[in-house]
Order: C-alpha cells, then sequence, then structure tokens
C-alpha cells in the first residue's frame, strides 16, 4: 500500500524517467543493450533523484531476473547538508553467485551494513538509486521488474491506521523439521514461502534458503533485501521497508501478508539464539476487546500448526523492530534465470548397492557430486590461516545444496512443504533408499529432491 516513507520504480513509464546507459527499457522491465545481436557486457540504470522524508536510514530492494552469467548491482547514494555521499553497493545479486552483502564500512556520516545505509548524527533528504546489469555471455541478460527504496523517517509519529479484524490462510511451516544445514536463515525463508504457497506457488522452503542466504562473513545470513530479490526471482514483487501499524492494517486489509522482523527477549539473545527472529503477519483479531496479532512464527512450535499464533497487539508493538517485507501475487509473466525444476527419472543399476537409486536427467546419468551436501559430518574442518587468529579474518560459509526424499504421509497435504522430508546425502552418486522386503508387501513410492545452491531443484519419483 501507499507509504511517503517508501518509493518503488517499476513499470515502463517509471523506468524511462531515469538515465539508461547501455541499458533499454521493454515490456517494463530494464535489459541490456543488444549492439551486432549481442548484448553489451554491462550497463547502468540511475532514477532521478527522490524526495522522502527527513531520514537517518536507507533500504533498497530489487526484483530481477538473472540467467546463470548474469548479475545485478543495486546501489544507492543519499543527499546529505547539501551535498550528495559517495555510491553505497549492497552487492552483486544471482542466485547463481556467492553472494555476499554490502562490506561493512563507515566513512563519514554514512555506516554502510550488508542490507541497509545508516547515517550518523546526521539526516538525509533525497535518495538517488542506480543498479548496473552485468553479463557474461552476449546471449543473455539480466532483467530488473523492480527497483525500491525505503527510508527510516525522523520525527514522523508513527500512524495506527484504521483497526482491522480479518485473517489471511497462509501456509504454516515450523523451522523444527527443516534442512538443518540451514537452520540459520530458515525461519525468513519459511516466511516467504508462507506467503507465496498461499498463492499455489507450492515452493519449499529449502529453494527460498539457498537461493537468498547472504555469505558475507561473520553477519547475519538472513539479508532482507536479498530475500526480496529471491522472492522476484520466482516471480512474485517484494520490497523490504520501514513500516508502521498503520501499512501492515493497510496490507492485511488488502489481503496481503507480510514478513515482519521481531526481537527475542533478552533471555534468548543470551541463551545464544539470533537478536531477530522473522514472522508472516496474517491477520488482526479483536476479541474481548484486546486487540491482538495473528502470525506465522516458524520457531514457535516443532509441527508446522504449532506456528500459528497470537500475540497481544501491545507485546507486538514492543518486539516490532519496524522492519517489513511486502509481496504482491505473482506476475503473469516470470523473469528468465529464476531457479527452476526439472524431473529426474530414479533408476537402480543393476551393479549398484541394494537400495542406491541413480538420476537420470534427459535420458543422461546425472551423478551427485560428494560434497553436494558440504563435507562429511567425519571429515575435519579445514585448518584456519596461519593468520587467522591475529587478522580476526573468517572464511565464508561453503554454499551446500540439499538431497531430501519422502514417502506419502497419512493424510494428503496442502502443500509439498508440509510433507515429512528426510535429509540425507549422496552415495555413489545417487541416493540410498529403502528396499522392497517381500514379494506380497506392497511397494513404496519415494520422491526424491535435490536442491542446488541457487535454489534449482530436481525431483523424480520411484516405486521401490
Amino acid at each position: 500500500m501507499d507509504s511517503k516513507n517508501t518509493f518503488l520504480l517499476q513499470d515502463t513509464e517509471m523506468f524511462m524517467r531515469g538515465d539508461l546507459d547501455n541499458v533499454t527499457v521493454a515490456n517494463g522491465r530494464i535489459l541490456l543493450d543488444m549492439v551486432q545481436g549481442g548484448h553489451v557486457p554491462y550497463g547502468c540504470y540511475t532514477s532521478p533523484a527522490i524526495t522522502l522524508p527527513a531520514f537517518d536510514a536507507v533500504r533498497v530492494s530489487w526484483n530481477a531476473g538473472t540467467p546463470p552469467d548474469t548479475a545485478v548491482e543495486a546501489q544507492a547514494r543519499v543527499l546529505v547538508d547539501g551535498n550528495w555521499t559517495a555510491w553505497s553497493s549492497f552487492g552483486r545479486w544471482s542466485p547463481y553467485l556467492g553472494r555476499e552483502g554490502a562490506e561493512p564500512t563507515t566513512r563519514g556520516a554514512r555506516v554502510l551494513s550488508p542490507d541497509h545505509l545508516a547515517l550518523d548524527s546526521k539526516v538525509g533528504v533525497q535518495v538517488q538509486l542506480r543498479i548496473y546489469l552485468y553479463t557474461k555471455d552476449e546471449k543473455k541478460t539480466p532483467s530488473v521488474s523492480l527497483l525500491g527504496v525505503s527510508v527510516h523517517a525522523v520525527d514522523v509519529i508513527p500512524a495506527g491506521g484504521r483497526p482491522v479484524n480479518a485473517k489471511l490462510n497462509l501456509m504454516p511451516y515450523a523451522v523444527a523439521p527443516r534442512a538443518p544445514a540451514l537452520h540459520d536463515v530458515m525461519d525468513l525463508a519459511i516466511c516467504l514461502t508462507s506467503l507465496t504457497n498461499r498463492w499455489g506457488a507450492d515452493i519449499l522452503p529449502e529453494e527460498f534458503a539457498l537461493a537468498m542466504r547472504d555469505f558475507q562473513p561473520g553477519h547475519d545470513p538472513r539479508n532482507l533485501s536479498f530475500a526480496a530479490a529471491a522472492a522476484g526471482c520466482w516471480g512474485f514483487p517484494a520490497w523490504a521497508c520501514w513500516a508502521d501499524l498503520a501499512l501492515l492494517r493497510a496490507e492485511v486489509r488488502a489481503g496481503f501478508g507480510v514478513v515482519v522482523a521481531l526481537n527475542r527477549p533478552h533471555a534468548e539473545v543470551e541463551a545464544g539464539m539470533p537478536p531477530v527472529r522473522y514472522a508472516a503477519l496474517r491477520g488482526f483479531a479483536n476479541m474481548d476487546g484486546s486487540p491482538s496479532v495473528l502470525l506465522i512464527d516458524p520457531w514457535a512450535g516443532l509441527s508446522n500448526f504449532d506456528t500459528e499464533t497470537r500475540m497481544p497487539l501491545d507485546d507486538f508493538l514492543v518486539a516490532w523492530n519496524n522492519l517489513a517485507l511486502c509481496m504482491r501475487p505473482r506476475q503473469k509473466v516470470l523473469p528468465e534465470g529464476r531457479p527452476e525444476r526439472s524431473s529426474v527419472w530414479l533408476r537402480h543399476d543393476k551393479d549398484s548397492a541394494i537400495g542406491l537409486y541413480q538420476m537420470y536427467l534427459g535420458g543422461v546419468l546425472h551423478p551427485l557430486p560428494d560434497d553436494f551436501c558440504g563435507p562429511a559430518p567425519e571429515e575435519a574442518p579445514p585448518a584456519p590461516a596461519p593468520d587467522a587468529e591475529e587478522t580476526g579474518e573468517t572464511k565464508p560459509p561453503k554454499a551446500v545444496g540439499v538431497l531430501a526424499w519422502s514417502i506419502p504421509d497419512d493424510r494428503p497435504h496442502a502443500t509439498t512443504a508440509h510433507r515429512t522430508l528426510h535429509f540425507t546425502r549422496p552415495v555413489s552418486g545417487g541416493i540410498h533408499l529403502g528396499t522392497h522386503t517381500g514379494p506380497d508387501d506392497p511397494p513404496t513410492k519415494y520422491t526424491v529432491y535435490a536442491i542446488d545452491t541457487a535454489g534449482r531443484m530436481l525431483v523424480g519419483d520411484v516405486m521401490v
């Protein structure tokens, strides 16, 4: 919904108001120019200066389609004391990159964090955005469909808006049953999945987690700008913003869910939990004069339906840090380069061990590498560099894929993500499944899911 502190650039008319350098605009998307039948290697779109309420922090969002060998890089600068700051980059983006957000730096009043820009003891009044498009293949181009900015306004009284009593049917998922290797990003990935799957997308949280993770060493891997970009990959317009209660109520009234960031109680932080947790807002209720907020809280319980929680409105307003991610229904035309699913055929080769099945993609054997899910648990971690302790340098976490299987549960589920997934590792390039114990026993249908570090999935069924 409309918000004075958030500005979104989208559609051809709005994009054409900016400066186009080696890029063009077609069908509501920014694309690289073509020269002699091939795309130029890079180009840049620069927005006009955007006037916003006086602010002390900035968040940038983008939605882009990035085929392999392409990427985008969003940047921003702000007008402070009549002067423009230097451009700040929020990292190159593509599901196919080892993504890292902004390198944390402090330069004068400008304090850059992985997913936002803050001003120290200063106030900005205008923002200018630009986004670079890159390609290593002249036959491919990234495409940008949304570029947005949200500012943390100062000296503005947050609005409460008109109360609403409404509940949205978001999909509930818990952190506990998800892939253990992605535990530290799973709550935000689950929130994205809760919003997208209510519109029939049927995406697994692991697909989002692998496509959005920020690999900046030593920082929270849950980058809100990258989360919005990942949703855009699957065709769902999304952006990060600072919000107030009025905006949350307006979103619910319009039928849209919102991802919100909540500060954890001090005791939970002392126990080693991340200081912020993410939940999906599914509505508001007012029973017996006690207003409350309805959430999908992925940390609330061990089972999926335990996550449908209710929090008193006053407690929510204390915990909420005013960060939100808004989303709209899926676009009719999906971007090129989004992580896709491919069907595989699972076969037990006669020379393979009992219960070991290999994947065939397009009729060709498709073995999984031994490190598809990262190093084996029994493998010792590599020794740190000799000067690692002296410099404090840490290596970024390695991107790992997910391999899992499922069998039919006792009852059907609304989405694939509600199925019980059993996470495993490759064996001799394939996956080890159960065995058929006797000739009179009915066969069991196994479904196998192999999700790579970009969020692309191979999926196949086999009767065992």
